[in-house]
């Protein structure tokens, strides 16, 4: 046991006096549960905001000035779940398939994963609490909740009007999603907390992550010389896809930038 002092996820004032930046708070807990999720494998299944604490990183240089990068402390390590290849492989796919608006995929994981081909369309709303027209808009944004009073409006009604349909979906689904469900509600109240909604940052660092997972599990199942060719030529298409996304990101950022001077 161990006594560590940290500002709860969700205190902004405590967290801004520590010279700490909640968009840079919110950027390394997407990233850590990211990482856990699709690359390890082993998982915090329990990350409301009083199990996540944060501090300025002990001994970090000040890289801008009055500012310092964030540590992040997770607390209450008794509700932790292993995913076996397969669902975490799937699991990475099916948000890749989220984050990029690729519609066959979303359904074929869906699929693999539960949810059946009447409710995978149900199944990817659930989880990214957009309705399915969002879930594969092309849009850069389209999964971001700027959590308006429309968008809670919304989702209250889709929530209400599809309550059978999510109650079987929920019945059908292994324990173990559930599980990361309800872990990726967790990390969305943490995000809406530190942010005042989700931001496209976040949805970024899904797909980045999840896609080197996968990339990285077909590399260790690839023999032949021409499979590492095709998977080379795959990952260097996805890293010209995000870098653009990436781009996306930082001229929005720009001008939102720019607009509040």
């Amino acid at each position: 046991m161990e006594f560590i002092d940290g500002a709860q996820v969700n205190d902004l004032k405590l967290i801004q006096e520590m010279g700490l930046r909640p968009y840079e708070v919110s950027k390394l807990v997407s990233q850590a549960f990211a990482e856990m999720i699709f690359k390890h494998g082993f998982v915090h299944c329990d990350p409301h905001a009083a199990n996540l604490l944060v501090r300025p990183l002990p001994l970090s240089k000040r890289f801008i000035p009055g500012k310092r990068k964030p540590q992040l402390i997770l607390l209450d390590h008794g509700l932790y779940k292993e995913l076996d290849f397969a669902t975490r492989i799937n699991y990475a796919t099916l948000w890749k398939a989220l984050v990029l608006s690729d519609a066959k995929s979303i359904k074929e994981t869906s699929v693999k994963l539960g949810a059946g081909e009447d409710l995978y369309a149900l199944f990817a709303g659930v989880l990214t609490m957009r309705p399915w027209n969002r879930v594969i808009d092309p849009a850069v944004d389209h999964l971001v909740i700027k959590g308006t009073d429309s968008d809670r409006s919304e989702l209250q009604m889709y929530a209400s009007q599809y309550f059978p349909q999510i109650s079987e979906l929920l019945r059908r689904l292994p324990r173990v999603i559930l599980l990361m469900m309800k872990t990726n509600d967790c990390l969305r109240a943490v995000n809406n907390s530190l942010l005042q909604g989700s931001s496209l940052e976040t949805f970024f660092i899904i797909g980045k992550v999840s896609s080197e997972a996968i990339i990285e599990a077909k590399m260790s199942q690839r023999k032949s010389v021409l499979g590492w060719i095709c998977l080379w030529l795959e990952e260097m298409m996805l890293e010209a896809r995000f870098f653009g996304l990436q781009l996306v990101l930082w001229l929005m950022q720009m001008r939102k930038a720019l607009s509040s001077c």
